[in-house]
């Protein structure tokens, strides 16, 4: 395992791959929200140092820019961003020196829950939730924060999920398998010596865990098959704060072995379409990157691949369709289609088929029927018409 010391000293390709999506994403979202004329607090939950030794940005600068930009260029500058860091609360500090309305507040998320809590309630909050390791995110922590009933939350999570194996390993003494699961030089964890049963069940929201690593232990299930049990388990916890929910696998091609999850979730349809539409396009965006010998990715598979196995988008559609008794809204469909795929592909997908399919399989009405110009509407865009999709 490395060593935690080091995290800082490079930016990895793994924290290229996230600081890339919370960066898509950032742009439309802030301008989204900030158009309902309420307050958006952005809090970067396990913020680090905000630049790595070697001088790339971490998320806390690029939070921070955005917020700068705010500043300086909308009409509703009611945003701030607040960064919680313990270890490198001193270098962040530095880091952040030049930002405005960004706000420092030392120590762990868990310790901070309060502070959070203690935020105008008529706001906008959205949670990057990136930690060094399984460590301080007890589930708890979310429900609070969820159970606050702040106008809007949004919650991006960076689970590493053969990490919390590791750890629960290393509590369990499972020293056998624990060295198994080790991957490459440069993963870098940090944990809590002090953890026990009780704190590795809290970041689970149970013990259901246990019993997937002791099937694994004695040769039951592979490691792929008990990080997809316990993701697709800690998943339905994430379904009882949020409405939708994407999950987002990151996995090396050469094993196998999922090692990240990136959890996004909204109460939202407009959140969950946002998501998925800047986490697609930042996706193909670092394939155009590495292609072009720009940045080193090596073996990452990204979206999963295996949702897309044997799929056929057509029948799918015609059959999401048929299950609400032939007529459907076109954003409702989009949804649904995203709750299955992920961010496989992207909205401008999905609509792309919809027009081939138009006249064929599916019939679309459009209100109002014409445009302000007294021609037939054809346009595709629900935000300006209503439209209905029904089976031919």
């Amino acid at each position: 395992m490395g060593s935690v010391k080091d995290f800082f000293d490079k930016k990895r390709r793994w924290s290229f791959l996230k600081d890339e999506i919370i960066d898509c994403y950032l742009t439309p979202y802030i301008t989204k929200i900030l158009s309902t004329s309420r307050a958006l607090i952005i809090i970067d939950c396990f913020a680090g140092k905000g630049k790595f030794d070697s001088g790339e940005d971490g998320s806390p600068l690029i939070i921070g820019k955005h917020i700068k930009s705010v500043l300086e260029n909308k009409e509703n500058k009611n945003i701030q961003g607040i960064f919680i860091e313990k270890k490198y609360a001193d270098d962040l500090r530095t880091n952040l020196i030049d930002y405005q309305n960004c706000r420092i507040l030392k120590g762990t998320f868990e310790g901070n829950v309060e502070n959070i809590l203690s935020l105008d309630l008529d706001s906008n909050i959205f949670l990057y939730v990136d930690p060094y390791g399984p460590k301080s995110m007890p589930f708890q922590s979310f429900e609070q924060i969820r159970n606050a009933n702040f106008t809007s939350l949004e919650v991006l999570i960076n689970f590493n999920t053969i990490g919390f194996f590791r750890e629960g390993c290393r509590v369990l003494k499972y020293y056998e398998p624990f060295s198994k699961m080790e991957m490459e030089n440069d993963d870098l964890y940090e944990f809590e010596e002090s953890n026990n049963l009780k704190d590795i069940n809290r970041i689970a929201n149970g013990d259901y865990w246990k019993d997937i690593l002791i099937d694994y232990k004695n040769g039951k299930i592979d490691m792929f098959q008990a990080e997809e049990y316990f993701t697709n388990k800690y998943i339905q916890h994430i379904k009882s704060l949020f409405k939708y929910v994407v999950n987002i696998p990151i996995k090396l091609k050469t094993i196998n072995v999922r090692k990240y999850r990136l959890i996004f979730g909204t109460n939202h349809e407009d959140g969950l379409i946002l998501m998925t539409n800047e986490m697609n396009k930042g996706w193909k965006r670092i394939l155009e990157q590495d292609r072009a010998g720009q940045r080193v990715l090596f073996d990452i598979e990204f979206p999963d691949s295996s949702l897309c196995e044997g799929f056929n988008l057509e029948d799918d559609i015609l059959a999401i369709i048929k299950k609400t008794n032939g007529e459907l809204l076109m954003k409702e469909l989009i949804v649904k289609l995203i709750q299955k795929y992920g961010i496989s592909f992207s909205e401008k997908v999905y609509i792309q088929k919809l027009k081939k399919m138009e006249n064929s399989k599916i019939e679309i009405e459009r209100i109002p029927e014409y445009t302000p110009g007294g021609r037939r509407a054809i346009s595709m865009d629900y935000t300006k018409y209503k439209i209905i999709l029904r089976l031919k």
